[in-house]
Formats: C-alpha cells, structure tokens, sequence
C-alpha cells in the first residue's frame, strides 16, 4: 500500500527495496486455470520464510500467457494477501500502451507498492524506444518504478541509458538481468549512487566486496522458497547479510554452495535444451519438491518429462535444508555423542558401504542411515579418495552420518594420524580404523595417536577387527572390547576381510557376538556389525542387536557387491531392519521376562521392598541402544536411591536393557506398552 507521494518514490525505495525480495510464479490447476488456493499458499510459505517482498507476473510467472482478467486476478489475490503489510509489486509489461497502464492503474488501486515494467518485446529495437516506453509509464503513475533489464525481452540496454531511465522521476532502479556480468557491474558503478541496482544472483555480493559498491536488495528471485524452509532460511539469512554489506563466505560455503550448483546446472541444462526459454517449468517443479503449488505450464512452454522430474528430486532431496536437532540434556565423556540427541535413530541403524557419489545417493535415497565411503578396489579394502568423501558429505544432508572408513591400516601410528585427522576436515561423522596383522599393543599405539589428531573435532574414532583375521594370523576379533576401550574409541566395528561367501557368522558365533556387542554398550561404545550380511542374517543381528549394521553386496543390484548400490535393494534392507525394531517381525523365542505386570496406574503391584528414592526418567527413544544404557548406568550410578522409568521405541531394545538390569542386580518392576507404540520400564536399582 502506497505510502509516499511521486516526488518521494526514490527516499522510499531506498527505504523499502532491501533484502530478499521474491519472484512469484503463477499456479495453475490440472484443467489449466489460474490456482488461486495455491497462490495465496505459495504467499504464506514465502512469507513464512522472511522474504522482504514479492513481485507478481514476471517471466517466472509467465505473464505472457495469462489474459488480462487473469492477471488482475492474480493481482488482486497477492494484493490481498498481503494487507499492506508486505510489500508488493506487480509486473505490468505488455506489448501495447494501453494493455500496460490498465494494468498499472489496477495495480495501484488494489494496493500495490511499486511496478516492475520491462520493454515491449515485440516492436521496440532501440534504447530510445524502450527509455519513451518508460517515460510513459512513469507519466501515467504516482507509483515507484523498477525496470527490468533482460534479454528475454528481446533488447538489452546498455548501462549508460540504464542510467538515463532512472533519471525520470518516480524509476527508482534496475533489476538488472541481462546475463552479462560486466553489463551488471557497469551498471552499479555508473548508476548506483542515484539508483536501486540490482543483480539477481549471488556472484554480485563477490564482485560488489572487490569493486566497492553495494547492492542493497536482491531484487528479485526463486532462491528463497526453492533452497529454504520456513524452519531453515538459509537463503534468506545469507541475502539478509550480503546486502548488509556482510558477505559471510562460510555459511555460503556451508548450507547454499551446493544447492546452488545443483540450481545453476539444471538452469544451464534446461535452457539449453529450449534454446534460451526460461525454465519455469523447472523452477515450478522445484517448488512442489519444497512444499509449494505448481502445477503445469502453459504453452509454449513444455512440462518437465517423468524422467527429468525423478532426477531433479533424487538430486535435491539430500540438499534440502534440515532444521538442526533439538538440543537434549547435557552428557559428559564420549558417551555424549551417544545419548545426547544426535540425530541417531532408535535401535540399529542401517549403514551402506558406497565407493562414489552416486551410490552414496542411491544409498540415502533408500533410507540408509550411515553412509561408508570405502574403496572396494584396494587389498583387504581401503580408503575412499579425499575428492570423493567432499562429494558426498556435500550432497548427504547434515543429519545424516557419513563415515570413511580406512581400512587395514599400516603399523605406523603418524601416517594412520594423519589420515584420520584428514576424514576430520572433510566432516565425516566417524572414521574406522582397522588392524589385521599387527600387534595388540601397537594397535592400541595407533588408536590412541588416532584420537589425539581427533582433539577438537566431532568426528568419532571407530576401531575395527575382522572376524576372520585367524586366516591371516592377524589380530584376535575377540579383544575387540578391550582393544576399543584401551584405545580410546567411541565405537568399534567388527567386519569380515575374506570374499570367499563366508560372512560374520561363519566366523564367531551369534551368542560370542552377543556377548562382545553387550560388553561394548555398557562401556558407552558405539557398536556395529558388517561381513557380507544378507536379508537372512536379520533375525541373528536383532537379535544380537548391534547399533550398526553395514552391508554392501545386499544392497548392490542383484545382491553383487561388484555392482552399483541400488537404491530399491536398500529400501527393502531397511524396510526389513524396521519391521524387526517394531516388533512386527519377532525374533525371540521368549515374551520379554518382567518381574511384575503393570497395574494400570504407572506403577507396580508392590511397594518397592522398602525402597526409598524419588523417580528418574531415561528416554531411550532417538537413542542408540549403547546411548540407552549409557544413559541408564550413569543415572544409576549418579543417584542409586531412585526408581528408573526408561522409554523406549524399539522392541530389540528391551532385551538389552533386562539383560543390563539382571547383570547388575537391578529390578524390573513394570512394563506398559503406550498407544505410541513406545515401551515404558521401571527399573528398581
């Protein structure tokens, strides 16, 4: 809503046309008609996003196709959505005189801010024209003016008449759009001290820092709602800033660089394919991805294909922005990585062995957990490439893991050093390190080095041995426990080096499995199982019930490790891992042994023996089993006089923690299942 006379459009823009500003598309419904649901959704959600303002019927709102009762229609809904209390501008180009101040008249009775007009595209050839053009507009208007200078209008006007046109007095800028980088930078230099400039890309904060001008608006774009979230404005906070003059190149480098490359390539790709058409259809596409309405495009202009459709959400769905997690109650030690919430997902996680990017997206795309860079192709396994580990934690989203694992390592404590200092600067959730022939006492060495050139990072130290290192007279998987406990490691592996189709169990048994696992979770460690496990081996591990499982050749197409994941095997590993957490698939022979039903009121039958104390809470849920009783032994052994009620969301847990309480003397008092699904148990210490 106007609130400024024409001589005072310039002070109010300078005032007004600052941060993020939108580009709104028009969505239209299957049988082609304008989506006004969905418009004033699309409004609330870039609101929601903290975007200063928005322009309607742009190019990217494909303008050219609506008919004038349409985009007054348009209008009016976005005028309406905002209330006057969200800035707004309508795009009122057409190709006739009478057409463009109809449409600015209407603009400005429903309650518009400003206009954007660019040249009439058909007839106007010269610099002249299109400056008349818009000495007409600015005549028949009290409303601020901002031209738009792009080739998709069929002329491209040089930055001395740019300068001209902001001379007549109610235009107060230029979205300058030309594609031509030094075009734009002339423009700012030349006509930015009287003038609004701007460049609706990023590279323009880098060049403004080196030639000393400011762009104080980013004016404007899809970028807000198509990389952002109303919970993770990443965008918008980086624009917010640049436009400050606080070009903050680590957060760009962190939540925005790769989601951009990904935006400038489908742009690249789609354009090209169309000979230089604006890819509405994509950006419009994207939009859906990100929770907006879209719908179909309007001839001329052609539809994503199914196939295209399947990649760009396979690409973008590990870049969309994730809110970060919820801080929980502090924990100490290196157990904290384990009941504090990590994002770390109730009872075993699934992790998938990948050699490249593009299985690592397969792998995430299926719902893995954990994703492993290794290299299949080096003796007894080996370290994926530096430029291969970047790739992927670029692409996998923040909250999920990505682990490097580097293999056999050679008995050199500084050269292992440095390679898992290394996996730390590339941000890998955790780094294994594992031993074969060596001795024990160097491996401890190795170990011990490995987690002082850790000092300072989140990267966790995993140590590893293989249940088949006898054949290769290396190092006794059963000291695993031992060896990760002395070597200071939050977690430990035991994997398989032999590629003869003997897996773990060939090797230790199931109950000696259950034993070390159990061992490593009441000392707080991590603990994962690999070694050419299949579908089959899932009742065997729930019931084991590691925090980890790792598999590669059940992923891989047609259960070949020598192939690439596929996304669809690891959907049904997970899905399969999932169905055993739940319950649905029993894997004991046994109900779960209490010492007393509940009685329907949260407590037991009997009166605790005497037993004194208040009431403590352990919620298991979003927990490892490790971080369970973890959590359970430092409450117990912090405050031994109170009742414990431990929540827990998966049913494998269970028999981890009745095991833990019958080895340490405790008592199982209760056990009521919730309507969520969650098991609640009282535990008398």
């Amino acid at each position: 809503m106007v609130r400024y006379t024409k001589q005072e459009a310039k002070e109010w823009a300078r005032e007004t046309l600052k941060g993020q500003w939108t580009t709104l598309t028009t969505p239209f419904t299957p049988d082609n008609q304008v989506d006004e649901a969905g418009l004033r959704k699309n409004i609330r959600h870039v609101r929601r996003l903290g975007t200063r303002g928005a322009g309607c019927c742009w190019g990217m709102g494909e303008f050219w196709s609506l008919s004038r009762e349409e985009r007054f229609k348009v209008m009016d809904t976005v005028a309406d959505e905002a209330r006057g209390q969200w800035p707004v501008g309508a795009h009122v180009t057409h190709t006739a005189a009478p057409e463009m101040l109809a449409l600015a008249r209407h603009a400005e009775a429903a309650g518009f801010d400003l206009l954007i007009v660019a040249p009439p595209y058909i007839a106007a050839k010269t610099d002249e024209q299109v400056i008349e053009w818009v000495r007409l507009l600015a005549d028949n208007t009290s409303l601020a003016i901002m031209f738009y200078n792009s080739p998709q209008f069929n002329i491209v006007v040089s930055p001395q008449n740019l300068q001209k046109i902001c001379r007549i007095p109610n235009v107060v800028g230029v979205k300058e759009a030309s594609f031509n980088q030094q075009l734009s930078i002339e423009t700012h230099l030349l006509a930015g001290k009287e003038a609004i400039i701007s460049t609706p890309d990023e590279w323009i904060f880098w060049r403004a820092k080196e030639l000393g001008f400011q762009q104080q608006v980013m004016f404007a774009n899809t970028s807000d709602w198509r990389f952002d979230t109303p919970e993770c404005n990443h965008y918008v906070q980086f624009i917010e800033k640049a436009t400050q003059g606080r070009l903050d190149e680590a957060f760009y480098e962190r939540h925005l660089r790769r989601l951009n490359e990904l935006s400038d390539a489908w742009w690249t790709r789609t354009v090209d394919k169309f000979n230089g058409t604006l890819p509405v259809a994509m950006v419009k596409y994207w939009g859906e991805l990100m929770g907006l309405a879209g719908g179909p495009v309007r001839a001329p202009l052609p539809n994503l294909t199914e196939e295209e459709k399947a990649r760009l959400q396979r690409e973008l769905e590990p870049l969309k922005p994730r809110p970060p997690a919820v801080a929980a109650a502090p924990a100490s030690g290196r157990t904290a990585w384990l009941t504090a919430n990590n994002n770390f997902a109730s009872g075993m996680l699934l992790m998938v062995s990948v050699q490249d990017l593009d299985e690592a997206l397969e792998a995430e795309r299926g719902g893995a957990d954990v994703v492993d860079v290794k290299n299949l192709q080096e003796a007894l396994v080996g370290s994926g490439h530096p430029s291969i580990v970047r790739q992927v934690r670029a692409q996998i989203p923040a909250d999920k893991h990505v682990s490097v694992t580097l293999g056999v390592v050679p008995n050199q404590p500084g050269t292992v050093a440095m390679a898992v200092h290394a996996a730390a600067m590339l941000n890998a959730t955790s780094v294994k390190v594992g031993f074969c022939e060596t001795t024990y006492e160097r491996a401890v060495e190795i170990l011990r080095e490995s987690r002082r050139a850790l000092e300072g990072t989140n990267t966790k130290l995993v140590g590893s041995l293989f249940a088949d290192n006898p054949l290769y007279k290396g190092l006794d998987p059963y000291l695993m426990v031992r060896l990760a406990k002395e070597g200071q490691c939050d977690g430990f592996l035991i994997d398989t080096l032999t590629k003869d189709g003997r897996n773990l169990f060939d090797f230790i048994p199931e109950p000696d499995l259950k034993e070390i696992v159990f061992q490593g979770k009441q000392l707080g460690l991590s603990t994962a199982l690999s070694g050419h496990l299949k579908i089959d081996d899932l009742d065997e591990l729930a019931r084991i019930n590691p925090d980890i499982v790792g598999v590669r050749g059940a992923v891989c197409a047609d259960g070949d490790r020598g192939r690439a994941v596929a996304w669809q095997s690891v959907a049904r590993f997970k899905h399969e891992v999932d169905r055993r957490k739940s319950g649905e698939v029993p894997v004991h022979n046994v109900a779960a042994p209490v010492a007393a039903r509940d009685n329907g009121h949260g407590h037991s039958n009997g009166n605790g023996n005497g037993h004194h104390g208040g009431w403590a809470v352990v919620d298991g849920r979003g927990k490892s089993c490790a971080g369970v009783i973890a959590a359970l032994t430092q409450q117990v052994a912090g405050d031994p006089h109170s009742f414990v009620e431990t929540i827990l969301g998966d049913a494998l847990n269970i028999y981890d923690v009745m095991l833990w309480a019958e080895r340490a003397g405790h008592k199982l008092l209760t056990q009521r299942k919730e309507s969520d699904g969650s098991l609640r148990v009282l535990i008398q210490p």
